[in-house]
C-alpha cells in the first residue's frame, strides 16, 4: 500500500526561480507507481527543488534546526508549493523531510532540548522538594532517557553513523518520507545499511519513500520508479541513468577518463 498517488504541478509564464527551471516547466502530471521513488540528475537539474516543494505541500515536518515554514531558504519554493495538486490512494498522517545538510541542525536541535531539560532539573530543584520533586525529575529524566534510546549521543559518533541513527529512530510504519541526497553523509557500506532499512519499511510496513539522490546504490532500490530530471523529466530504468553509465565506463576504463581532465 503507499500513499500519495499523483501530484498536478502548476504552469506559468513566470521567469522567476523555480518556474524557471527548465524540467519543471515542461512537467505537469507525475504519477507514483510504487512505494519507492528515486528522483535523478545532474545539480541544477530541479529534482531537490521539487522534492522541496512537495514537502511544503504535504506540510511534513523537517528534521532540521527549523521547520520548513520558518525556512527563509525556501521562499522561492513555497509559492510554487502552493499550486500543486495532490491525488491520494490513502492519506498519509506521519513522515517527514530530511535533507542531509541539516542533520547538523537536528543534532543542535537536540542539544538545546538537552540543555533545556537541565534547567528544568535545576529549577524544579530550587521550587519543589520531597516526592514532589521526585516526581518532576523523574519526567524530566524520563524525556532524556527517551532521546538516548532513540538517538543514542550523536555528538559521540562520525556524521554518516549519526545520520542514519537518526533515520533509523524517526522512520515508523504506515509513513510517507521524503529525503534528500542522503548519500552526502554516507559510505558505500552505510548505503547499503539505508537500502535494507528502505527495502524493510517499503515492502513490510507500509511505508512511501520519495528520493532524490546521485547515488547509483540507492537507484537500485527494488520495484523502485527513477525519474531523470534534465531538459525534462522521463520515467528511466536503473541503467539509463546518466550516473549509471558514467560510473560504468569510469569504473571499467578510469585512463580513458583521465586524459581528458
Amino acid at each position: 500500500m503507499y500513499f500519495l498517488q499523483q501530484i498536478h504541478l502548476p504552469r506559468s509564464r513566470s521567469s522567476q526561480f523555480p518556474f524557471s527551471v527548465k524540467s519543471l516547466a515542461e512537467l505537469e502530471t507525475m504519477t507514483f507507481e510504487s512505494p519507492v521513488t528515486v528522483f535523478v540528475g545532474e545539480n541544477g537539474s530541479g529534482k531537490s527543488t521539487l522534492l522541496k516543494a512537495l514537502a511544503i505541500k504535504l506540510n511534513l515536518p523537517a528534521i532540521g534546526s527549523i521547520d520548513l515554514e520558518s525556512d527563509d531558504t525556501l521562499d522561492g519554493v513555497k509559492s510554487y508549493a502552493e499550486g500543486i495538486i495532490t491525488k491520494w490512494k490513502n492519506k498519509a498522517y506521519r513522515g517527514f523531510f530530511f535533507r542531509a545538510e541539516d542533520y547538523f541542525g537536528f543534532v543542535k536541535r537536540l542539544r538545546n532540548l538537552d540543555d533545556e531539560l537541565k534547567g528544568d532539573i535545576v529549577d524544579f530543584e530550587k521550587r519543589l522538594s520531597g516526592s514532589g520533586l521526585k516526581l518532576a525529575v523523574g519526567a524530566v529524566q524520563g524525556q532524556k532517557d527517551a532521546l538516548i534510546r532513540k538517538y543514542g549521543n550523536l555528538t559521540e559518533v562520525s556524521h554518516g553513523e549519526g545520520f542514519l541513527k537518526v533515520l533509523e529512530g524517526r522512520l515508523q510504519a504506515e509513513g510517507i518520507y521524503l529525503i534528500d541526497e542522503p548519500e552526502a553523509a554516507l559510505s558505500p557500506q552505510r548505503q547499503l545499511a539505508l537500502f535494507s532499512l528502505i527495502k524493510n519499511l517499503a515492502e513490510n510496513h507500509s511505508c512511501q519513500f520519495i528520493i532524490a539522490t546521485h547515488s547509483p546504490i540507492l537507484m537500485t532500490l527494488p520495484n523502485a520508479t527513477i525519474f531523470q530530471f534534465g531538459d525534462s523529466i522521463q520515467k528511466v530504468n536503473y541503467e539509463e541513468t546518466e550516473h549509471f553509465t558514467i560510473l560504468k565506463n569510469f569504473l571499467n576504463n578510469p585512463e580513458a577518463f583521465l586524459r581528458h581532465l
